[in-house]
């Protein structure tokens, strides 16, 4: 397998496994002990395996039955770039705001550094002003 493939891979498995099934016992397999994930709506950067556990835990407490879909993926050297789509029931907190049980389908798109077959950084850009419009809250 070439290392394009096998970076695929490992966010494959991070969407399917991780924030699609909940299982976190991936994070340390995934993500370097060092992992920053920077993210424009959010001024704290995700740093480590714990924060990469801790991102998933909110986005599962305030969406259970998250399901991203991966639309695109390329993928060339150290970087990954993925168009993704996510369906979603907001049921639970997210970021403060209280459940509205309405559904909503996120669109974004994230790109990864991979060092040593493992994420060391992570950007995202994600249409938030399209999920408020849909929970009602924009």
């Amino acid at each position: 397998m070439s290392t394009e493939e096998a970076n695929k891979e490992l966010f494959r498995r991070y969407f399917d496994e991780g924030t699609n099934k909940g299982n976190l016992d991936v994070v340390e397999e995934l993500f370097a002990p060092d992992y920053k994930h920077h993210d424009p709506a959010n001024p704290d950067v995700i740093v480590g395996n714990e924060g990469v556990r801790r991102h998933i835990e909110t986005l599962r407490g305030a969406f259970p039955d998250i399901a991203f879909h991966i639309e695109d993926m390329v993928a060339q050297g150290d970087k990954v770039v993925i168009r993704w789509t996510a369906n979603v029931t907001h049921t639970g907190d997210y970021f403060g705001i209280p459940p509205t049980g309405k559904s909503a389908t996120i669109t974004g798109m994230n790109t990864w550094q991979v060092r040593d077959g493992k994420a060391v950084e992570g950007w995202v850009n994600r249409d938030d002003v399209g999920l408020m419009q849909q929970l009602g809250l924009a």
